[in-house]
Parts: structure tokens; sequence; C-alpha cells
């Protein structure tokens, strides 16, 4: 506005054209900052102009000059008005922009959970089909083995009579026969068990001497298929309200899946820590508040999960392994889920396998 004003003082003062440069610098103003300083830049544009006008042309026309400095002032209120109802509708449509989106993110994960929901009820339907099924088969089977199991052994009695030269085919054939009863007979109770398991016993109880028995109980086992276990517990650890008997039921299937995993051996890492701030899902639509929690880690140094079988695993009856029923982990989750727990998977092919027991802390189970 300085190098305006000179313009207009070196070419006539009011007389001189340069004035509309101030309308150009004051419309600026107004448009980019608003009314105030519209209004501001109006007043200091009109003075520089009349200074310059009583320089450069004395005595000149002032009835011209007054009505250009309240034109200054006109623009640069109008057009700062305008421009702050502009600011203000971008303002306020960028809101409505923002709550839209959130809305349409509510809209899609409520969608989401919507189907989650309506898959894992009719995974639920179709567990509890299938439980049914299971424990009527199991039962049916059951009595049929438990019948050629006994008749075997009479037959036994009767094979002791046989000539010497024939008895040792025939107690062969008996052996191979008894190995396959017992074959069937161990499938139909981890049926039936998967069908009947009965609700946890919760009882305030140390996680860490669940794992210290557990560890004990599975060493000479595991050292003859050549793992090394590793058990990792913080000291201090809380004691939880839990069943002790389904826990351990619930990390031997997950241990004994790790050494299954590692046929040339490897290693087995038992880890126990303390976390706060966990929030646990009630369902696929409800969240419970956050809290503390304990997590077990049963980790491996095996041949890993592919992708495609890594979002199976804990359905029924799914396997890869010859001879393997599907149901060791679907239990294992079940267990958890009774105690309100959660179960999780973390694997990646040739990189071993993580599985996550994570149980929360309760007031009951902090108790002495």
């Amino acid at each position: 506005m300085a190098f305006v004003s000179l313009f207009v003082w070196f070419s006539g003062g009011i007389a001189s054209h340069f004035y509309l440069l101030f309308y150009l610098l004051i419309a600026l103003a107004a448009v980019h900052f608003g009314p105030g300083v519209g209004l501001t830049t109006a007043g200091g544009g009109g003075l520089l102009y009349a200074l310059a006008s009583l320089v450069g042309s004395p005595g000149g026309d002032w009835h011209h000059l007054l009505s250009r400095v309240v034109t200054f002032f006109l623009l640069g209120g109008s057009l700062g008005y305008l421009s702050q109802r502009e600011r203000l509708a971008r303002a306020e449509a960028e809101r409505l922009n923002v709550e839209l989106r959130a809305n349409q993110e509510r809209l899609e994960q409520a969608y989401r959970d919507l189907q989650a929901a309506q898959d894992r009820l009719v995974q639920s339907e179709r567990l509890a089909t299938i439980g049914q099924m299971s424990a009527k088969v199991s039962h049916e089977v059951r009595n049929p083995l438990s019948s050629i199991s006994l008749n075997a052994e009479l037959l036994e009695d009767e094979i002791a009579l046989l000539p010497s030269e024939r008895r040792t085919e025939a107690a062969n054939l008996l052996a191979a026969i008894r190995s396959q009863v017992d074959v069937l007979s161990a499938v139909t109770e981890e049926y039936l068990r998967f069908a009947r398991l009965p609700k946890p016993k919760l009882e305030p109880s140390s996680v860490a001497r669940v794992i210290e028995d557990l560890a004990e109980f599975v060493r000479e086992e595991l050292r003859a298929g050549k793992v090394q276990l590793v058990v990792d517990v913080s000291a201090g650890q809380p004691a939880l309200s839990l069943d002790p008997g389904q826990i351990r039921q619930a990390l031997l299937n997950l241990i004994r899946n790790a050494v299954e995993a590692m046929p040339e051996g490897g290693t087995i890492t038992l880890r126990v820590n303390a976390i706060s701030n966990f929030e646990f899902r009630m369902s696929d639509s409800a969240i419970r508040n956050p809290q503390s929690a304990i997590v077990i880690e049963v980790a491996d140094t095996g041949t890993g999960i592919s992708p495609e079988d890594l979002g199976r695993i804990f359905e029924p009856f799914f396997t890869t392994k010859e001879g393997g029923t599907g149901l060791g982990l679907a239990i294992a989750r079940q267990i958890v889920a009774d105690h309100g727990g959660s179960l999780t998977c973390e694997s990646m092919p040739g990189g071993g396998t993580t599985f996550r027991l994570i149980l929360p802390i309760s007031e009951e189970g902090q108790r002495p």
C-alpha cells in the first residue's frame, strides 16, 4: 500500500488513476483475512490515499476523495463479511463431512459386527448339533467296541490252546484288532469329552503352580522327543479364579500339538506375564471393560501353520494331521472361553507358532 500511495503521489495525487490499486489490496486483505483486517486495511489505505492526494495535488476535489475512502470501507467490510460467511460455511461442511465419515465407519463396523455375530450364531448352532451327534454316535459306537474288546480277551484264552505254530500268527492278528479297538476307543472318548465338556469349577489358584506341575508332567515325554522345555514365569503372579484341571488340559493339548509340529525336535517355551487394560471380547459385537489379565504363551520352533489353515485351526474336526480328530484346539478354546478369556494364535510357515491363552484377573481370584 505504501508503493501504491507513492504512485498516486507522483502521478498527480487525487487525479491519479493508481488509486484503483487500493481497491485490489483491500479486496485481497478482506477476502483472505476477514472483515476486521479488511476494514483495518481500508482505514490504512484511506489514510495513505489522503496523504498522497494532499501532497500530490493540493486543493483537489475532496468530495471525490471522501467518496473513494468511504468506498474503501464498504469494499473491505462487505467482502470481509462474505469471505467470513464462506469460511464458516466451509468449516461447517467439513465438520459435517467428518461426522458423515464417522457415522459411515460406525455403520460399517456395526454391519461387520452383525455379520460376525450371525456367523457366530450359525457356528454355535452347528457346534451344538455336532456335539449332540458326536455324543450319540460315540455312545452307540462304545457299546460294540466294549463287546469286541471283551470277546478279544476271551479269544486270547482260546488262542493259548492252539498249537504253537499257529499261535503266533493268531496272536499277531488279535493284537492288531486290539490296537485298532484302542484307537477307536480313544477317538470316541475324545468326541464325548468335546460333546460333554463340563463347566469349569472355579477356585482361586496359582497359575505358576499349574505351569510348574504341567512342566514336570511332560518334561520326560518332551525329552524323549528331543524337545527342550523352557519355563519363564515372572515372580509375583496373582492368583486366578480358574479350574486347574481344565486349564492343564488346554495347555497339554497345546504342548502336544507343538511337539507334533517339531518331528526333528526343537524348543517349547512356556511364558506367563501379567498385562493391564486388556479388552476382552464377550461376543463379536460387545467388548468387556478393560481389566488386568494373565497371558500364558506356548511358543514352539516348529514348522508353523500356513495362512490358509490358520483361520480354521479352532474349528471342530478340522485337522491336517493323519489320524487326528481335530478336537484338541476346539476343546482348548472352549475351556478358555468358559473361563471368560480368549485363545489366540500367531504363526507363519517355518517360523514357529505361538498360542496365547489370556485369562482375566477377577477380584475373587486375587483374594488369598
